[in-house]
Order: C-alpha cells, then structure tokens, then sequence
C-alpha cells in the first residue's frame, strides 16, 4: 500500500472515532515509519517486523501505565499507527525478520458482477512466501487518488466545516511545534 494511505486510513479511523484530536494529528507520521525499512534494502522487513510493531509500543503501554500514565493515550494511538502499517501491508510481510525473512501474506478478493443478477466471488490466500525485495513504490496509488478525490469533493461541499477543521488542525499542529520549541 502506497504511504498517503497509511497515513489516511489510520487517521481517520481514529478521527471518526472521536478519539482526542490532538494527539492522534501530531503521531500521525507514525504510520509511515515502517517503509523506512526500504532505506536498509529490506523493505518489509527490519521495521515491518514484531520487534517495532509489538515489542516497543507494548514496552511504551507498560511504561506508560507504571511511571506515566498521562502518556496512555499517545502509547496506544502509536501501537494503532505501527499495527494498522503492517496490517495494510499484509500481501506480503517479513514479521519474525531478524529470525527468518520469509513473508507472511494473506491474500483476500471478493469480486461481484452483474451479468444474470448479482454475483459474489469469495477468494482467500494466506501463507508463508519467500522474502521479495521490493523495487519500488507507489507514492499515490489508484485507490488513494479515490480516497483524496472523495476528500475533496466532500471538503466542497462542506466549505465551512473543512475550513474550520483544517484551522483547527493547524492549530493544534503549531502549537504542538511552538510547545517542543520552548521546551530547554
């Protein structure tokens, strides 16, 4: 999956779940992280594995529940952000890497047509494959430019409402910069 939607898709799941929007807007580059495993020639791999998906946000849940519990929002909208990742990336993911590369994959399709009525095809797959490096990606596929499309078509016809949540969002934005740089 193409990086704007693992930051799209995330993020508005949790918005739509109302959850406190301040945090769930400064953490959202999270989502993102783990395809930086592609600068290491292992995409998929280092930073798609259960080491940062499981073992660091569980230690942050746990830290944050014994020493800060003010962090337990952030800590869990984090493991959300990691784990919806590796989720959305499940065609094919190296999730015991560094003790095998072999990529786990799950492969579901549903198909309908419409000739002779409606017609469901149910297809699944999923298994164990082994480790492909990946070339390249795409930046924007077709199903994001659907969603942004869908984005801003609804950001025209809700104006006022849009206007006033991308006001509100670069306000918590920039007072989440300005309180980092006061910070000694």
């Amino acid at each position: 999956m193409d990086p704007v939607m693992h930051l799209l898709l995330p993020l508005l799941i949790l918005l739509a779940l109302r959850i406190e929007t301040r945090p769930v807007i400064l953490l959202a580059p999270l989502t993102i992280l783990p395809d930086f495993d592609a600068f290491f020639g292992l995409h998929r791999a280092v930073f798609h594995s259960f080491i940062p998906v499981l073992v660091l946000p569980i230690g942050l849940l746990l830290y944050s529940k014994f020493k800060r519990p003010e962090w337990m929002l952030s800590a869990l909208i984090v493991q959300f952000y990691l784990a919806s990742h590796v989720a959305l990336d499940l065609g094919g993911v190296a999730f015991l890497w560094p003790c095998t590369t072999d990529m786990f994959y799950i492969d579901p399709e549903l198909r309908f047509n419409m000739q002779g009525g409606l017609n469901f095809e149910w297809h699944f797959e999923a298994g164990i494959k082994d480790y492909q490096k990946m070339a390249e990606t795409d930046f924007i596929a077709e199903s994001t430019f659907g969603l942004l499309a869908l984005v801003a078509i609804a950001a025209v016809v809700y104006r006022r409402e849009a206007k006033a949540g991308i006001v509100r969002i670069w306000a918590i934005v920039r007072e989440g910069l300005l309180e980092r740089l006061r910070r000694p």
